[in-house]
């Protein structure tokens, strides 16, 4: 989430004042894959000098993944993903975005076993000091690292794996000279034993009287490799099945801080291994050994002090040995595939595995899981999304770890609202996974949420409440002006919510979305297959497929409704997009026939301050024509699917966020995760109008404010003004005037603490509307 690999798009469109307008577009994402811990399958891990761990994580199928430092005491997570830095491998490629192991060389710089190669990183530098290594630019034979370690000379040592995308062996970087080299299966130089193909673990041991020491666990039992500095030779160690032979390394980690290599030694034929660490000097000493099924059973291990270790198995008990005794540091996660140990200098001990990591506090014994639950996008399908007034992003979670729920995210922060949170967040306490829709209500800051088939249910920090009456299924939910919650069900379900009660209102179809009028107080839109309808409650306006002549009432359906203003409305259907002006009751209809729009299956998804409707054209009869577009009453404009830009055009939510240059359109993406179009406007060629007269909205001082402002304007003759407040997202907060105003200049005082229009702290958007003129500037309540 610290750096963003951007997208860039510029072109030049002309605005409905024909000022000629630069807009510059750029994208970003935040998916299971690259936000928090990046997966639930993590292996490498590293404890930084800080005491804060990098922890490598990746999620298995959509490829996306990489490695994440994270900072505990801010619970934030610096993200390095191949989402943002394809340098580290592509998501098309299986097994790319895998670390295994990662070790800090003496510059501060950190080498990472890769699945598909080697990778470099300067944490000084940041992302974009990322190189990687692999068959197609070095001599690395492409197989999966499996470890990776550095030489007091600086080289650097990888064991590989020999897999189907790729061929094992040993490799050796030297990076003061740039020169590699390889030994693997029919290989001889430096006597390599040439039956050897594969690699599994390799440990550096210093000698005493300078040099070092190279130990290969090969393929295999009994497959053990050294290598000597000073000869330049290897040798294969004797497999006789003898005591005293060492039958295999015990993990990644195999050197102490005192120089001693632990390895797992043969105590006889039919007698168990023994556990045991060779001094520099070159002398085995067996300490005490731990329980005989955890040697028998080693997922993960890390040699720490001086003869200290730390060990795992396959019920993930994780033990350590203080030099004397084997301790139990109790069970970090039930279930086995623990792939990471290490230890800070306070003595919290970490580990990762299948189900994210775990940190063990050294006081309280207390081990606190890091999941994508917990601290990640938790879902590629997103169905539904939310963003308040604090510009808090809400989105529903739908059983993609096999954990559903919801979620907050601050911009920073991740919050999982779920039963796998593990104290970094809030439960949802319903029987099932799902969450369809979320909602956060203006009027008290409540989330209304409808967990699949359970009916609404309200949030409001202090717990769940039942909003009983309500559908089983909601396909949308809003707040009008008045604070009334609308909810459309399924199938001839519409009902709005008021005085403890709901109210239900005819509407006909199955419902595909809810949204408020921005003209009409207490008025929403609600749209069907079948029908769109405005409506208050009492008195509505309704379309249905019979009154649109290009449309076929026995096959054709509608797809959503996205209001404008001035009692404009856009909807779409399965032949193209509909313009409809409610005030005179005609309406336009754009298709692939008798304009340049891109498909002929639109759903609208958003209506923005610079006049443009935005829709996706999933499911046009032709693969070019499917994608993100926009149309702003002259010109169309198209955002295909492609790599770096729109990930999916399957688009199912919309929201928008206002920002002072522009505004960022986040996208819900089906099986891509979440899109974000950040569109920066630049106008360019506007003169000073001629009148100076004319209608503008001059200013709001003080801004931002405390508790009150003067809005100011001028009106060249008299009209009829209203001056409401929104929410970023478009949503009516408050209406300040609504009346005739004479020409000249005018002050409107807003109390922002006033019972009728009362706000919390946030960011605000003030529109002014007379019978020609519409302006809209930021508010900014503190």
């Amino acid at each position: 989430m610290k750096s963003i690999y951007l997208f860039i798009l510029v072109f030049l469109v002309s605005n409905y004042s024909h000022a000629q307008t630069s807009y510059n577009y750029s994208w970003r994402y935040y998916t299971t894959g690259n936000t928090g811990i990046l997966g639930d399958y993590a292996e490498g891990l590293l404890i930084d000098s800080d005491g804060n761990p990098y922890i490598a994580a990746y999620t298995p199928g959509f490829e996306e993944g990489g490695f994440s430092k994270y900072l505990r005491s801010e619970n934030e997570w610096i993200n390095y993903s191949n989402v943002e830095y394809p340098v580290i491998g592509s998501i098309y490629d299986v097994g790319a975005s895998r670390i295994s192991e990662m070790t800090k060389a003496a510059d501060g710089t950190i080498w990472m076993a890769g699945w598909r190669g080697i990778l470099h990183f300067d944490p000084a530098v940041g992302g974009s000091s990322l190189q990687f290594w692999g068959s197609e630019n070095s001599l690395h034979p492409g197989g999966r690292t499996m470890d990776i370690d550095i030489a007091p000379d600086g080289s650097v040592w990888a064991a590989v794996y020999s897999v189907t995308w790729g061929g094992g062996g040993l490799v050796h970087f030297d990076p003061a000279t740039n020169a590699w080299r390889l030994w693997d299966y029919g290989s001889n130089a430096n006597n390599w034993p040439s039956l050897i193909g594969t690699c599994e673990n390799l440990s550096i041991q210093v000698k005493p009287g300078g040099g070092y020491q190279v130990w290969i666990d090969g393929e295999g039992w009994n497959t053990m490799i050294t290598f000597d500095s000073d000869t330049q030779l290897f040798t294969l160690l004797p497999q006789n099945n003898e005591s005293g032979e060492i039958v295999a390394l015990l993990g990644s980690d195999c050197i102490d801080e005192e120089g001693n290599l632990w390895a797992l030694r043969n105590t006889g034929p039919g007698n168990p291994f023994s556990i045991d660490y060779l001094t520099p000097e070159g002398n085995w000493v067996t300490p005490q050994q731990p329980e005989s099924e955890i040697v028998a059973d080693i997922w993960a291990f890390k040699a720490t002090g001086n003869h200290e270790a730390l060990i795992t198995g396959l019920n993930s008990e994780v033990w350590q040995f203080d030099g004397e005794n084997w301790q139990s540091k109790g069970i970090w996660r039930e279930g086995a595939y623990s792939y990471g140990l290490d230890i800070d200098a306070d003595g919290n001990i970490w580990v990762t595995g299948v189900g994210g990591a775990a940190r063990r506090d050294v006081t309280t014994g207390f081990w606190q899981r890091y999941r994508i639950t917990n601290s990640s996008q938790i879902d590629y399908w997103v169905q539904d999304m939310d963003i308040d007034m604090e510009g808090n992003v809400w989105m529903t979670g739908n059983a993609g770890p096999g954990v559903g729920g919801f979620q907050r995210f601050d911009g920073t922060h991740w919050t999982g609202f779920n039963e796998e949170n593990y104290g970094l967040g809030y439960g949802f306490p319903f029987p099932t996974d799902n969450t369809m829709e979320i909602y956060r209500r203006p009027s008290n800051g409540d989330v209304i949420i409808n967990p699949m088939y359970e009916g609404l249910h309200g949030w409001n920090t202090s717990g769940y409440y039942a909003l009983p009456g309500s559908y089983s299924e909601s396909k949308g939910l809003t707040e009008d002006s008045e604070g009334r919650l609308w909810n459309l069900g399924g199938y001839y379900a519409l009902q709005f919510y008021e005085n403890n009660g709901w109210t239900e209102v005819e509407i006909i179809g199955s419902g595909a979305n809810i949204e408020n009028d921005l003209s009409l107080p207490g008025t929403i839109w609600a749209c069907t297959g079948y029908q769109v309808l405005r409506t208050n409650g009492v008195t509505g306006y309704s379309k249905t497929v019979f009154d649109f002549q290009e449309l076929d009432p026995q096959s054709d359906v509608l797809s959503t409704v996205i209001p404008a203003n001035d009692g404009i409305v856009w909807f779409g259907s399965n032949k193209g997009l509909f313009r409809l002006n409610t005030t005179d009751d005609t309406y336009e209809f754009y298709t692939i026939s008798n304009s340049e729009i891109a498909g002929e299956s639109i759903t609208p998804l958003a209506f923005t301050t610079d006049g443009r409707i935005w829709f996706t054209s999933f499911g046009s009869s032709e693969s070019d024509e499917t994608g993100l577009g926009w149309f702003d009453g002259i010109n169309f404009g198209f955002f295909p699917v492609e790599d770096g830009g729109l990930p999916h055009a399957q688009i199912i939510d919309a929201e928008v966020i206002t920002k002072e240059n522009g505004y960022e359109l986040w996208l819900s993406c089906l099986s891509r995760g979440i899109a974000i179009l950040d569109v920066v406007t630049n106008t360019v060629g506007i003169t000073a109008p001629e009148n100076p007269s004319a209608d503008v909205l001059m200013e709001c001082f003080p801004n931002p404010l405390n508790e009150n402002t003067a809005i100011r304007f001028t009106l060249s003759t008299a009209d009829h003004v209203s001056l409401s407040i929104y929410s970023i997202t478009g949503t009516p907060v408050a209406v300040i005037i609504d009346k005739q105003f004479n020409a000249g200049s005018h002050v409107v005082n807003w109390n922002t603490s006033d019972v009728k229009t009362k706000v919390s702290p946030g960011m605000y958007i003030t529109r002014i509307t007379t019978s020609t003129f519409t302006k809209s500037i930021r508010l900014i309540v503190q």
